[in-house]
């Protein structure tokens, strides 16, 4: 079973002028979508789709298709990081101890329950205060780029982060299996050596996640085995034998349990 969470298509028109060729080419990057869903499903796991995020090249409809299938659990949750994990992530862009201590409240306060600010944070008076026309939702973020909503974090900011992040993570973790070197030196103590050593050991033992766990004592606290069901897949297309542009991305539930019953597939 799959669910849709997200289904975007993304700039097509200024991919070219070609009415024909966007269409088709949207057509396209809905059956790439498709496409790798069935590499998730695959189960040889020889077959099987990797979903660490590289791209695959697939000839299609008379196009070339571009496809990368990522596990969200290789992303930062921004509904579940701590506070240490929230602070690591912004104080490269924050550049300063109190602002970084001040956007951490303010997400805090985001995304929980009550109306009572954090020392440092934000809540629906402070936002009527500052002029702006909503409030802090007091729930779970809905998607990564509603960080440039935070009362004082930029919107640029929230952009720059947004591959790095999600909202359909593991407890405030991540696997490193599907996790970018990017993502891995973002977690507290990352050591850059200990993470390009576990990036090496990766690629070459595929799925044995063990050694590369190992690889990363340094942020042992903030990774684990576990992946979500959750997959981003990104699609661009380009025209080989037939004019076509596209692109689209979609964020799926992927449903790998075996069905019982009725419903069973018979041998």
């Amino acid at each position: 079973q799959v669910s849709l969470f997200n289904l975007t298509v993304r700039d097509a028109a200024s991919l070219g002028s070609n009415e024909l060729a966007i269409a088709r080419g949207e057509q396209l990057a809905s059956s790439g979508i498709e496409l790798a869903v069935a590499g998730i499903l695959e189960p040889d796991p020889r077959r099987r789709w990797d979903a660490g995020g590289e791209f695959r090249v697939v000839r299609f409809g008379g196009a070339v298709l571009e496809i990368s299938v990522s596990n969200e659990g290789g992303r930062i949750d921004l509904n579940a990081a701590s506070e240490d994990l929230l602070s690591a992530v912004l104080y490269p862009y924050a550049r300063s101890p109190a602002t970084t201590a001040q956007w951490v409240d303010r997400i805090l306060d985001w995304r929980d329950t009550d109306d009572e600010a954090r020392p440092n944070g934000a809540e629906a008076t402070d936002y009527a205060r500052a002029g702006v026309a909503y409030r802090p939702r007091n729930g779970r973020f809905l998607n990564p780029l509603e960080l440039g909503r935070v009362l004082g974090i930029p919107p640029e900011i929230a952009r720059a982060l947004a591959n790095r992040l999600t909202v359909y993570g593991i407890d405030g973790k991540i696997n490193p299996l599907y996790a970018s070197r990017e993502v891995l030196l973002m977690l507290p103590g990352a050591n850059p050596v200990e993470v390009d050593n576990a990036l090496q050991l990766r690629e070459r033992l595929r799925d044995d996640a063990e050694p590369v766990m190992a690889a990363l004592a340094s942020v042992k606290d903030w990774i684990t085995t576990d992946k979500t069901s959750v997959y981003r897949i990104d699609v661009t297309v380009r025209g080989e034998t037939k004019s076509a542009f596209g692109r689209a991305e979609a964020v799926v539930l992927v449903d790998q349990t075996p069905r019982t019953g009725d419903n069973a597939v018979a041998d």
